[in-house]
């Protein structure tokens, strides 16, 4: 171990994610140690931010801890230690960045593109249709955990990016969504099943959404679900799983369904 090359090593270290680089920088290996902690004095992840608000009317932008950037001046600046981690395809107006055309949006992203290897969690709440198709080599980037709200995309409710990514995103982990019924999505649950994720679907326990959440309820007596709901000494945050079986486990708290195929 001792003869390791430098750049070997920095060329691992430029792999890891912020997070992984906590373990080498504990090493007693002097090497190691003091090249990941340069990684981790230098390394910075970033959000990409696209949004749509109004026809023609478009945003890019890149964030980083309430530091807005350009494309054009994040690329100024772009070196190895630099990370897109996260992506917002969003319909939000954001009044520190400059309105783009369509045309000029798609140059901005297609510069952004080569930089988007190490996404690991992209938030949709933007209509990804019609002439935002043109946008789909952002939307069809791997990533570790897909936020989709399928609601607020549009008045039909839209699956299409939720199953591209079911079917072909081999780094999918986990998704999550508002309440969705299972008739809405149970032509996409054996693409679940294949992948073994977990399916969070979030929202506000009210009389209104309760139809939904109960075409989930399968097996289990919906009272005793209902107890879980209403019982005051719950822990916050802490899910109670009401069915599971050998393939499947759904778990329910106040504000969250949480489905894992096992």
């Amino acid at each position: 171990m001792d003869r390791v090359p430098f750049h070997f090593v920095n060329a691992v270290l430029h792999c890891l994610n912020s997070e992984s680089l906590a373990a080498p920088r504990l090493l007693t290996h002097p090497l190691w140690s003091s090249v990941a902690e340069e990684h981790h004095g230098k390394r910075k992840d970033y959000v990409l931010w696209l949004c749509n608000s109004f026809p023609n009317e478009y945003q890019v932008f890149v964030e980083q801890a309430s530091e807005y950037l350009t494309p054009e001046e994040w690329l100024r600046s772009a070196n190895t230690h630099l990370r897109v981690r996260e992506m917002h395809l969003s319909s939000s107006q954001w009044g520190h960045s400059p309105y783009r055309t369509l045309e000029e949006a798609l140059q901005c992203s297609l510069r952004m593109a080569p930089y988007l290897n190490a996404v690991e969690k992209m938030i949709v709440s933007m209509y990804l249709g019609d002439e935002n198709e043109r946008f789909s080599f952002l939307w069809k980037r791997p990533c570790h955990t897909l936020s989709y709200d399928a609601g607020s995309i549009s008045f039909f409710r839209d699956f299409s990016v939720l199953g591209w990514h079911l079917a072909n995103n081999a780094r999918l982990q986990s998704v999550i969504t508002n309440l969705l019924s299972y008739d809405e999505v149970s032509h996409l649950l054996h693409l679940c099943a294949k992948k073994r994720l977990t399916w969070r679907m979030e929202f506000v326990l009210l009389p209104q959404s309760l139809p939904r959440l109960k075409t989930w309820q399968a097996d289990a007596q919906w009272e005793e679900i209902c107890l879980l709901a209403t019982n005051k000494s719950a822990q916050p945050g802490r899910a109670t799983t009401f069915y599971e079986d050998e393939y499947i486990r759904k778990q329910f708290d106040k504000s969250s369904l949480t489905i894992t195929w096992k």
